[in-house]
């Protein structure tokens, strides 16, 4: 089976990562959950029931940004197995490694969405790292493997932008981590995730939320640029491999055939079968389907 529009993987990402803080936010700040004024985007899912839907969303946001991320490490290895040049094998390196980057990344939007602030603080807050973090060294070896691959697999615009969504990314996710500690020390109000001015520490509170909801959006269109180029592409269902062995089968009325092909393995068998394994051993061959109906 041959899976196509692959884009839309992407284009899931784009769409409903920032839906999914919208409409969180929309209902913690309709029950009075949070102030309307510049809340941290993990402040909406916190408490019952947006957090159920800011846990089940980013949850499949995790598995799409995955998913998104396999894809487009099969698209580059793909690409330069085809198209051999002289910077394959440096590409093919950061090709791997960008594969593990993205995965940590998606885990850590995984933790973000199961361990909310207010209940295990510790863990979400090393999910918010791995994914902001961890996403943002992605990012940026996106980025320069994009300046590698042009104009084979993207254009010079592409990589341009790519260098200044990683850039913006950079630059909010120092100024997150320089403000948040700042802005807590001068907190003395009695609850964070309602932040007035006068609970001392508003401005940095302030600085603070506002690049971490610049950095979301920075991510979020990043995974948009890879929209363009997973247009050209599909992906063909995983082949499957049956070791197969003598298995007694009584009449040909027990076997059901399909027109799927596989490969079949035949390993080395013991007794009586060696001669037949000889012929056959370190063999693959592709044969029809053939699955037995056991009665």
């Amino acid at each position: 089976m041959v899976l196509a529009k692959i884009y839309f993987l992407p284009l899931a990402v784009f769409i409903l990562l920032p839906g999914t803080f919208i409409l969180t936010y929309v209902i913690s700040i309709l029950l009075r959950d949070v102030e309307v004024e510049f809340p941290y985007i993990s402040d909406t899912g916190t408490y019952v029931p947006e957090s159920c839907i800011f846990g089940q969303l980013l949850n499949l946001v995790a598995s799409l940004i995955a998913a998104t991320v396999y894809v487009r490490y099969k698209q580059v290895e793909q690409y330069y197995r085809d198209h051999l040049s002289n910077e394959s094998r440096l590409v093919l390196r950061l090709n791997v490694v960008g594969l593990w980057l993205g995965c940590t990344a998606a885990f850590g939007v995984s933790l973000v969405a199961n361990f909310q602030e207010t209940s295990v603080f510790i863990v979400h807050m090393i999910g918010a790292m791995m994914a902001f973090g961890i996403g943002m060294l992605y990012a940026w070896l996106q980025t320069v493997m994009s300046y590698y691959m042009f104009p084979l697999v993207n254009s010079l615009l592409v990589a341009r932008l790519r260098l200044v969504l990683s850039i913006v990314s950079t630059v909010c996710f120092i100024i997150l981590n320089v403000a948040t500690p700042i802005s807590l020390k001068q907190f003395h109000g009695k609850d964070k995730t309602k932040w007035y001015p006068k609970d001392g520490g508003f401005a940095s509170h302030v600085i603070s939320t506002v690049s971490e909801w610049i950095l979301a959006l920075a991510f979020d269109l990043y995974f948009l640029s890879f929209v363009r180029e997973l247009q050209n592409i599909t992906m063909a269902s995983p082949k499957v491999i049956f070791l197969t062995e003598e298995t007694g089968m009584s009449s040909t009325s027990d076997i059901y055939h399909s027109e799927d092909n596989l490969e079949v393995a035949f390993p080395q068998s013991h007794g009586s079968m060696g001669s037949v394994a000889t012929e056959t051993v370190n063999s693959i061959n592709s044969v029809t389907t053939e699955a037995i109906i056991h009665r």
